[in-house]
């Protein structure tokens, strides 16, 4: 069950990165004027950075129901 939501995390971190962050990006930059000063792109390593984390955090938080729900017999999850 923590596979589930795991394995599908670098996808939905990739695509919330690049065509969700750069599109984000343009909304802010354009909201404020073009200054680059104001808004800047990160580095390609943060983002790869953020990709990884969101998928060390989906398996985190995946694990955590998981492990509680292993712990009870299967007869009486049924």
């Amino acid at each position: 069950m923590a596979a589930t939501q795991v394995l599908p995390a670098p996808a939905r971190a990739v695509l919330g990165v690049f065509p969700g962050g750069f599109a984000l990006f343009a909304a802010v930059n354009a909201i404020t004027g073009g200054d680059g000063d104001r808004a800047t792109l990160p580095a390609p390593w943060q983002l790869l950075a953020l990709v990884l984390a969101t998928v060390l955090v989906a398996a985190a938080l995946a694990s955590v129901p998981a492990r509680l729900g292993g712990r009870r017999p299967v007869a009486e999850a049924l």
